[in-house]
């Protein structure tokens, strides 16, 4: 991990999006009264859909940007071109570092090679392993509730769309103290053991990021969060699930994963 990075460590009010739905799951499961902040009176996110057919590396490489792509930001165009897929073989990263809930991905070929005010990553590349690389640090680091510096986030980081301006007017109303957050921290405590690829092309991915977390009798629980993700506008952003869940989540139930993550 690089520790010459000094994103903040605090805990944003807006519950962590990996684990919203998996918190009202745990209230049967578990006993344990944890209110889930994006979604506090609805029903449980829908479970995630099967996964697709992994592409093959000939639809890896037909899904490359073309040469002279206009991103998002400068960095950007020092990104590795690399088109190998991750749907069986995890990349490699360079340094997990201090944002939002816990660690997110940094590395110099994949992104995130902006680091924002907030101490948000954006700028990834446009491949599997930065689309795979946006949806771990979107998890955990995106929060647009903490200060307005966070709430700038949402227009790089999110799709445009009615949903995420329900989730922005949200996420103003725990700013100016007219709905209470949540402190985030099961989400705090949890780990990134790995994923798995649910789809990739050049302009859209989905992967399910399987988080390990204390549960209330001392044992480890995983946890499924999905992240959905478009490239828009030169960079990937989340797609969010609703307009008050950025993602759903769901647990464990022994799917297969590829283990990436920083203890791995």
């Amino acid at each position: 991990m690089d520790t010459n990075d000094n994103t903040s460590r605090t805990r944003p009010r807006w519950f962590g999006p990996a684990l919203i739905a998996l918190v009202l799951l745990l209230v049967g499961v578990a006993g344990w009264i944890i209110r889930d902040l994006t979604a506090p009176n609805e029903a449980e996110a829908p479970t995630a859909p099967a996964a697709s057919t992994a592409p093959t590396a000939g639809a890896a490489e037909s899904a490359a940007p073309a040469s002279g792509e206009d991103f998002a930001w400068d960095c950007q165009a020092q990104l590795s071109t690399d088109t190998s897929s991750v749907a069986d073989e995890a990349p490699e990263v360079q340094d997990w570092v201090a944002a939002g809930y816990s660690v997110v991905p940094s590395s110099p070929e994949f992104g995130g090679c902006e680091r924002r005010d907030s101490g948000l990553r954006v700028g990834f590349a446009h491949s599997e392993a930065g689309a795979l690389m946006a949806a771990a640090t979107y998890a955990m680091a995106l929060d647009p509730s903490v200060s307005e510096e966070a709430a700038e986030d949402v227009e790089v980081a999110m799709v445009e769309g009615p949903n995420r301006d329900q989730i922005e007017e949200k996420a103003q109303r725990i700013r100016d103290g007219l709905e209470q957050g949540d402190d985030g921290t099961t989400t705090a405590s949890s780990t990134l053991l790995g994923y798995s690829q649910l789809n990739y092309t050049d302009e859209t991915a989905s992967y399910q990021l399987v988080y390990s977390f204390p549960s209330g009798n001392g044992l480890e629980q995983k946890a499924l969060a999905q992240a959905d993700l478009v490239w828009e506008d030169g960079d990937w952003k989340l797609d969010p699930a609703s307009g008050t869940k950025m993602m759903t989540a769901d647990l464990h139930q022994g799917q297969p994963y590829i283990e990436w993550g920083p203890k791995v």
